[in-house]
């Protein structure tokens, strides 16, 4: 007999989905209710909630819906241990690497904010914070966050000649 002991509401909590995002990967044919009662409860398995799991995972490194069903029908058509092991290995290794890239426009994401966040702390400290936010820019330039949200907006200050006023 299965062991359908999980709702919908409690792999929405264990995983933090909504359970419109289950229902929705159900209606994608990336998770199937164990069993459906005749009131239309569904119940889940614990197998069903680790792959949820694996689903929001896959999310989380961006792929799309299409890419995580193709991972989780990746053992269909393989006749031996040998042919699932090769698809699988191509497999991680894809996500290995995309998984890297993310990490690495992370970082470097991180490492912008941080040294924005330690300039405007310092540019703060000695001078005139009633000055228009475009000053801030102005010793900051160099920073890609900086430059577009610093120089941007109503300033006067920062419009070359040929542009319209607002």
């Amino acid at each position: 007999m299965i062991r359908a002991e999980y709702s919908s509401g409690d792999l929405a909590r264990a995983t933090g989905n909504t359970v419109r995002t289950i229902r929705f990967y159900e209606e994608q044919g990336l998770l199937r209710p164990a069993v459906v009662s005749e009131g239309g409860h569904r119940r889940y398995t614990g197998e069903d909630l680790e792959k949820l799991r694996l689903i929001a995972d896959l999310r989380e490194l961006g792929l799309p819906l299409s890419e995580i069903r193709a991972v989780l029908d990746l053992r269909t058509g393989c006749a031996t241990a040998a042919e699932f092991a090769v698809r699988f290995e191509q497999v991680l290794v894809g996500h290995i690497e995309q998984a890297q890239r993310r990490l690495d426009r992370l970082r470097r994401v991180k490492r912008e904010l941080t040294e924005a966040l330690s300039a405007i702390q310092s540019r703060l400290a000695c001078h005139d914070p009633s000055r228009c936010p475009c000053a801030v820019g102005e010793t900051l330039s160099s920073m890609r966050i900086v430059k577009v949200l610093a120089k941007s907006g109503l300033c006067q200050h920062g419009r070359r000649k040929d542009e319209p006023k607002s």
